[in-house]
């Protein structure tokens, strides 16, 4: 279930848990248009990472994991809306968004680092960063705003 955190604004935390779905990505994206309209600087960290506290929530994330894993029509709609909406708004984003942190799983670190900038910049606009923790995300967008 994705939770949308804008405490900190213009430093927004999105946390996607373990299962990217149609339905959040929608409601990440029209809160998207809204950080957008505001016609500010901001800067999103988008935590892809997830860290059950207990078992029973390890079984749901393992659970929803594999759900999504399943569902290869869920992740190309995703995947579409996401670059369509990108694309539609990338001069937007340019002139606004300062960056876009990732926050991953430790172990996704090393291979993520190289592509993941390459591929928010082009998609979105902005410059793109790759972390293992959310307050070295924090920190990174906190000097570029």
């Amino acid at each position: 279930m994705i939770t949308i955190d804008e405490d900190k604004y213009p430093l927004v935390s999105i946390n996607f848990g373990r299962k990217t779905t149609l339905e959040g990505t929608k409601k990440y994206l029209s809160y998207f248009d809204k950080w957008l309209s505001q016609e500010q600087k901001f800067g999103l960290i988008l935590n892809q990472a997830n860290a059950p506290q207990d078992l029973a929530k390890q079984d749901s994330a393992k659970q929803d994991l594999e759900q999504i894993e399943n569902d290869p029509e869920e992740i190309e709609a995703v995947h579409q809306l996401t670059v369509h909406w990108a694309k539609e708004h990338k001069p937007q984003i340019t002139l606004f968004c300062v960056g876009i942190a990732l926050v991953v799983e430790e172990h996704e670190l090393g291979k993520r680092q190289k592509a993941a900038p390459k591929t928010i910049a082009g998609l979105f606009g902005c410059m793109g960063q790759v972390f293992a923790n959310p307050l070295a995300a924090e920190q990174w967008l906190r000097s570029l705003l």
